[in-house]
Formats: structure tokens, C-alpha cells, sequence
């Protein structure tokens, strides 16, 4: 397709919207559009399964019912776009910026092979539309929206029943009414969101951002929810926003939680997002963590005796000379975490889970991931072993043949 032929494509669709003589639908099934600048381009109904509009630029245009089945939209800019009703099924939208766009009504549902096969069905296609075709029907998933930029978008009643949008920026989003069964909001914020008679059963919003969101009439049977901020002291309510923001805008907003020796006893931060806090010495007697993300934070003499860490998931985190006296850690994971460098890319570097040191004197471990944790010098003297990994963990030979005992794995 030649520059040529996308303008007279364009210029057609626009008669066909109007109801105009010699207007045609616009039928861009996997065309390559990447990078293009289409601000304020008219694509209502227009046919688009499986096309590249990644690092696109649609701000303010109208795609609204357009079939974008399976499209590619990472990184686009779809600011203040117009998208009722339009069908994402299994569409790439990672890093995409929706800020003050219409999503009303909009399906997010995952893609499915079979529709896909009817979808591109196109005659005359060239071997990069097959090929691209063909890479669709082999990866074909659930819409994905990760890190996606949603502030202040209309998604009511839109669904979007399983769809990945874990770490996306919600904040003041209309999603009255929206189908979110199954969903993954983990990381996300929904921060002054509405969420009012939402439908969120079965999701996992762990980690998330819910300050001043409404969640009046929604739907959470069996969903993932972290526990409200608003139950927490003032002072500590802002170091959890602030650094909840510092995480999910990769350090340009907010700022790290550092609460050296805070006195935390009995709180309780069920899904929390506190990934590399500084907690060293703080006082979590009693504390509540459970589904915690607690990805390479400072727990260096901290205090957990008796707290609820089951599901938390610490990869990465120092522990090193902790009591967990009595805590219980059930299915928890304290594995090795790999380092990321700025911008993005992976670093070959790993950071070990650290328990050296610390006292899990009758803890319950049942099922717990210690895949290559430092546990040099721990006490797990009266501790429940049951089903732990100790794979690639140094421990004393008594210890171990009173874990394999329990019958954990090496």
C-alpha cells in the first residue's frame, strides 16, 4: 500500500461515515501503520483486525465501533481518542496513553484462534499480511494493557474479562458498570477511579492504588484486594501512596518509602506494593501481609514475630537477621530477583532473598520458595518445613534431613 493509496483509503472511509457518494469502508486487516501520525483521523467502523499501529499517533481521532481485533497499539498515542465500542479483543495496548479518551462499551476480551482465522480471511494478501497473520493466530492471548496510560478514561460498562493491566495508570477513571472479572490490575492505580457497580470477581489487585476510588456496589467475590489505606495513620497513609506512585512511574512521581524502625505492629497491608522499601528495624509484630509485594525490600532486623506473610512475595528481600518467631509464611516465595537497568532492559544480575540470620523459630513455611535464599546462620528450630524449596540453599546437614523429613525438595 503506497502513501497514495492510505490517503484515498482515508478519504473514502470519511464518504462512507457521511453517508456520502463513492464512500467506501476503510479495510486495513494487518496493515502495516507504525509510527504514523493520524491525529484527529476519522476510523470510525472501520476494519482493522491485526494491523501495526504501534508508537502511532491518534490523538483526539475517532475509532469508535472499529474492529481492531488482535491489534498492535503499543505505545500509540490514543490521548483523548474516541473508542466506544470498539472491539480490542486480544489487542497489544502496552504502554499505550488513553488520558481522556472514550473506552465506553469497548471489548477487551481475550482473542480467541477461531475468530481470528474468520478475521483474516482477506483475498489478495501479500506475504508480509500472511506472515504477520500467522504470528497473530500462534500468540493470540488476552488483551494486554500493561503500563497503558487510562487517566481519566471512559470505560464504563466496557468489558474487559481477563485482560492484563497490571500497572496501568487508572487514575480518575469512569469504569461504572465495567465487566472485570479476571482481571490483572496488579500495580495498577486506580487512585479517585469509579469503580461503582463494577464487576471485579476473581480479580487480582494486588499492589493496587485504591485511594478515593468508589467501589459502591461493585463486585468482589474471590478478587485479590489490598487492604485500604484509608484505615492507616495519616503519616503513613502518604508514605504508602507516595511510594506506591514512585513505583508504578519507575521513579518520576511519589517517592520510596523509607521507614527505618517505624513502629508498624498489627497493621495490616494485605496486597501491599512495598517492592524495595526501607523497613530495616521496623516493628511488623503482628502485621498483616498477606498477597504482599515485597520484591527487594530492606527487612534487615525487622520484627515479624506472629505476622501473616502467606502468599507475600519477597524475591529479592533482605531478612537478614529478622525474628519471624511464630510468623507464619505459607506459599510465600523468596527468591532470586533480576535486577533491571534504566529505560527497561534486562540485567543479567540477580539479587538472593537473605534470611542469614534470622529467627523463624516455630514459623509456619509450609509450601514457601527459597529457591537460592542465604539462609546461612537462620534458625528454624520447631518451624513447618512442609513442601519448602530449598533448591540451590546451603543448609546444615541436620537441618536438611529434617526438612526432607517434612518432605520439602532440594
Amino acid at each position: 500500500m503506497t502513501p497514495q493509496e492510505f490517503v484515498d483509503i482515508l478519504k473514502k472511509h470519511r464518504r462512507f461515515v457521511s453517508g456520502q457518494p463513492g464512500g467506501e469502508r476503510a479495510r486495513l486487516q494487518l496493515k502495516e501503520l507504525a509510527g504514523l501520525k493520524l491525529n484527529g483521523v476519522c476510523l470510525q467502523s472501520a476494519l482493522m483486525s491485526g494491523a501495526d499501529l504501534s508508537d502511532a499517533a491518534l490523538r483526539k481521532a475517532d475509532l469508535s465501533y472499529a474492529d481492531l481485533f488482535a491489534a498492535d497499539l503499543s505505545n500509540a498515542d490514543l490521548t483523548e481518542a474516541i473508542l466506544a465500542r470498539a472491539d480490542l479483543r486480544g489487542s497489544n495496548l502496552k504502554g499505550t496513553r488513553f488520558g481522556g479518551a472514550d473506552l465506553s462499551g469497548v471489548d477487551l476480551r481475550p482473542g480467541a484462534l477461531i475468530i481470528a482465522a474468520a478475521k483474516f480471511q482477506i483475498d489478495e494478501m501479500s506475504e508480509a499480511e500472511r506472515a504477520r497473520a500467522k504470528f497473530i493466530k500462534s500468540k493470540i492471548s488476552r488483551s494486554s494493557l500493561v503500563d497503558a496510560s487510562l487517566v481519566e478514561a471512559n470505560l464504563s460498562e466496557a468489558d474487559m474479562y481477563a485482560a492484563n493491566m497490571s500497572r496501568a495508570d487508572l487514575t480518575n477513571a469512569n469504569l461504572t458498570k465495567a465487566l472485570m472479572k479476571e482481571v490483572n490490575l496488579s500495580g495498577a492505580n486506580l487512585s479517585g477511579a469509579n469503580l461503582t457497580g463494577c464487576r471485579l470477581n476473581g480479580a487480582n489487585l494486588r499492589g493496587a492504588l485504591l485511594v478515593n476510588a468508589k467501589l459502591d456496589n461493585a463486585d468482589l467475590s474471590g478478587a485479590v484486594v489490598p487492604s485500604t489505606l484509608e484505615d492507616l495513620p495519616p503519616d503513613l497513609r502518604t508514605a504508602l501512596a507516595d511510594h506506591l506512585r514512585w513505583i508504578t512511574t519507575n521513579g518520576q512521581a511519589g517517592k520510596r518509602a523509607v521507614l527505618p524502625e517505624a513502629s508498624l505492629s498489627g497493621v495490616d497491608l494485605s496486597g501491599a506494593n512495598l517492592s524495595a522499601a526501607d523497613l530495616h528495624g521496623a516493628d511488623l509484630s503482628g502485621s498483616i501481609l498477606r498477597d504482599a509485594v515485597l520484591l527487594c525490600t530492606d527487612l534487615r532486623n525487622a520484627d515479624l514475630t506472629r505476622a501473616k506473610l502467606d502468599g507475600a512475595d519477597l524475591d529479592g528481600a533482605n531478612l537478614r537477621g529478622a525474628v519471624l518467631n511464630g510468623a507464619s509464611l505459607k506459599n510465600t516465595h523468596l527468591r532470586p530477583m533480576q535486577l533491571w537497568r534504566p529505560g527497561g532492559a534486562v540485567d543479567n544480575r540477580f539479587v538472593r532473598a537473605s534470611l542469614a540470620m534470622a529467627d523463624l523459630g516455630g514459623a509456619d513455611l509450609s509450601g514457601a520458595d527459597l529457591h537460592e535464599a542465604d539462609v546461612a546462620d537462620a534458625n528454624f528450630e520447631g518451624a513447618r518445613l512442609q513442601r519448602v524449596n530449598f533448591a540451590g540453599c546451603r543448609i546444615p546437614p541436620a537441618l536438611a534431613a529434617l526438612a526432607k523429613a517434612a518432605g520439602a525438595t532440594f
